[in-house]
């Protein structure tokens, strides 16, 4: 039993290496379908009605001429579309979510702890931090960003208090998000705050 598989692909193997036809080249000047002139033309006499005939007799010219038809459009239809910004592509950009939590209080506390980390530390830009309630978690994110490495970056600087932020898609204020080239950084802190450590 165990030398079956092999005997069966040795044998696989000798009918697949056996042919009966013979090969030969095919010759340039043969049509690759032999059609009998008198046969195509009887079955057109006989068997195709008025439109088909005239469809088959007529066929190479047609597509010729269409091939190289021009069109009437006007350029004004020709011109490239400008296309307007929809009302989801406004609004559409990124966040950084700090926490997301089931306790209402613990969401309210951290926006107003973000708040008054972020009024002393940032320069350049004044983060808004908003709380989403989406059931049974409320989220609470900050910043508004078009650009998501914008928004990579500053969740990097936010990891520094706050270790679990991470960026994510959002419906943003547009109006508040900092400008394309804009870098976003920490004050520079004066020596006698260096040695202070944040909470």
């Amino acid at each position: 039993m165990r030398y079956f598989p092999i005997l069966f692909a040795i044998a696989l193997l000798i009918s697949s290496c056996g042919t009966t036809e013979s090969v030969t080249e095919a010759d340039p000047d043969r049509p690759v379908f032999d059609i009998d002139e008198e046969i195509a033309e009887e079955y057109i006499a006989e068997e195709m009605d008025e439109f088909d005939r005239l469809l088959y007799e007529n066929r190479s010219r047609l597509s010729d001429r269409f091939a190289t038809i021009e069109h009437d459009i006007p350029d004004l239809f020709l011109r490239e579309v400008v296309r307007e910004e929809s009302e989801a592509e406004r609004y559409a950009g990124f966040r950084v979510q700090i926490i997301s939590t089931r306790n209402v209080a613990e969401a309210d506390s951290l926006q107003d702890d973000f708040r008054a980390w972020a009024n002393e530390r940032f320069d350049g830009y004044d983060p808004e931090v908003y709380v989403f309630f989406r059931q049974p978690y409320y989220r609470v994110r900050t910043g508004d960003f078009r650009d998501r490495n914008q928004a990579i970056e500053f969740s990097r600087l936010l990891k520094i208090r706050y270790p679990e932020a991470w960026v994510v898609h959002d419906r943003i204020e547009p109006d508040r998000a900092p400008g394309q080239n804009r870098t976003i950084r920490f004050q520079e802190r004066s020596p006698s705050l260096i040695n202070v450590v944040d909470e």
